[in-house]
């Protein structure tokens, strides 16, 4: 019976597994550009990771200022003794019975004792400073963050595009393969009708043959660049997925040049502040150990209650007190810290200083790929139209006889090659402008 129900359970797991995978495999996600991105930024895993950093770094605030508020903790304790010391017995001797009376030993045997204690940090400059740590801290992670996103945003439309161009030149390959295959088979035919000769033929099929390995090589690469933007949009592999902006669209979305007359601010480009906040933290940690050379100071309470009420006892019920921490003499170890620290920070002031001249420097440059990008894509896009108009009327005069089958070829390599080049110039020219407009986009800090 017991075999019975486990069979049963394994038939059940079976079939809510390939139903499962039956409707993720069935089930189309439908994204534009913009729907991508969203989803992405919704479901990879990695701004998963960096929003729990964020998190993390909100309760590590919490966890800092708790530090400063009143703190609580009790402790009990029971104690017996084995061997009691001559003392006790003298105190039993003077027991509370009267004159002479003795008091039980066993009763000063036992103890069961509960303290509770009450502390307040009055003052301590490693606890402002750490104070102030944490919530830079967390402005550190809220950049780690929007750096995150927007590194995603970028790769997630440089993978969009690219699946676009895959699928645009496999169309492309696909209908040159199978025109030249329908054209190889009615040169055989003319071939066995003694039309033309076997040299037509042969050279004619390795054309064939190497259009056919083209296909191969580019439907893996149709199939590699649609897993990678699986991947970056964090769904499985096993989803089909549906781009709905088309290829021309985005590119002339791309070619736009008004994005050159935007003006950049590099005190808001992301990489700058999240240098601009590791300068703080050099600052705060040149603060810490300058408070070093100061004292902390602590207030307590203490109530200690002890259940048995016959035990020898010396510690008072109540108990109110301050404690000073005075640092006094290190032998130079806190200058040297206090030094290596401000060393730290000057340091990252130049860094700080030399990071805005090199995003300047940078977004300069990214001005000048994006243009020479655009400027390639038109001369790659002019040509591949060129060649288009050369490929199809040479088709035409393939069939009118008036060219041979070698510049047929020779045309169709031409084409081939202006498709290749006009993709790779589109591919250069989006990730030159999604560079540009990550550069460009403004990150406001919680200060």
């Amino acid at each position: 019976m017991r075999r019975k129900k486990i069979l049963i359970l394994s038939l059940f797991l079976g079939i809510s597994s390939v139903i499962f995978s039956q409707s993720v495999s069935d089930s189309v996600l439908i994204l534009s550009l913009a729907e991508a991105k969203a989803y992405a930024l919704a479901n990879s895993p990695i701004i998963k990771s960096s929003a729990l950093d964020v998190e993390a770094a909100k309760k590590k605030i919490w966890e800092t200022t708790a530090i400063g508020l009143p703190q609580v903790s009790a402790k009990y304790s029971y104690s017996y003794i084995i061997t009691l010391p001559e003392i006790y017995k003298q105190f039993a001797a003077m027991g509370s019975g009267g004159p002479g009376a003795q008091a039980n030993l066993d009763d000063l045997r036992t103890s069961s004792t509960l303290d509770v204690t009450v502390s307040q940090l009055l003052f301590s400059g490693s606890y402002l400073v750490g104070l102030q740590t944490s919530r830079v801290y967390r402005n550190l992670s809220e950049l780690s963050l929007s750096k995150s996103k927007q590194d995603l945003a970028e790769s997630v439309t440089n993978t969009y595009l690219l699946v676009l161009i895959s699928r645009e030149n496999q169309r492309l390959i696909d209908s040159i393969y199978r025109n030249t295959v329908s054209l190889l088979e009615s040169m055989k035919s003319m071939y066995a009708q003694g039309f033309i000769e076997e040299t037509d033929v042969d050279q004619l099929q390795i054309t064939v043959n190497n259009l056919k390995s083209t296909l191969e090589v580019v439907n893996q690469q149709t199939g590699i660049a649609e897993r990678l933007l699986k991947f970056q949009l964090g769904c499985p592999f096993e989803q089909t997925i549906r781009l709905t902006d088309s290829l021309p669209t985005l590119a002339v979305n791309m070619a736009d040049p008004g994005i050159l007359l935007q003006n950049f601010n590099v005190k808001q480009q992301v990489d700058y502040q999240l240098l601009e906040t590791q300068t703080k933290l050099m600052k705060l940690n040149l603060k810490l150990n300058q408070s070093a050379f100061l004292p902390e100071v602590a207030a307590f309470y203490q109530h200690d209650k002890n259940f048995n009420t016959k035990a020898i006892t010396f510690t008072p019920p109540d108990l109110v007190g301050v404690q000073v921490n005075i640092p006094i003499f290190s032998s130079g170890m806190r200058l040297a810290r206090v030094s290596q620290a401000r060393i730290s920070y000057e340091k990252a002031l130049i860094n700080q200083q030399q990071a805005e001249q090199n995003l300047q420097i940078g977004f300069e440059d990214a001005k000048a790929k994006y243009l020479a990008s655009l400027n390639s894509y038109t001369t790659a896009q002019d040509n591949f139209k060129l060649a288009e108009k050369v490929y199809n009327r040479s088709w035409i005069k393939y069939r009118e006889g008036t060219i041979s089958s070698v510049e047929l070829t020779q045309v169709q390599n031409q084409y081939i090659q202006s498709q290749t080049n006009y993709f790779n110039a589109l591919l250069e020219l989006n990730k030159a402008r999604t560079k540009l407009e990550k550069m460009l986009v403004p990150v406001e800090l919680n200060k």
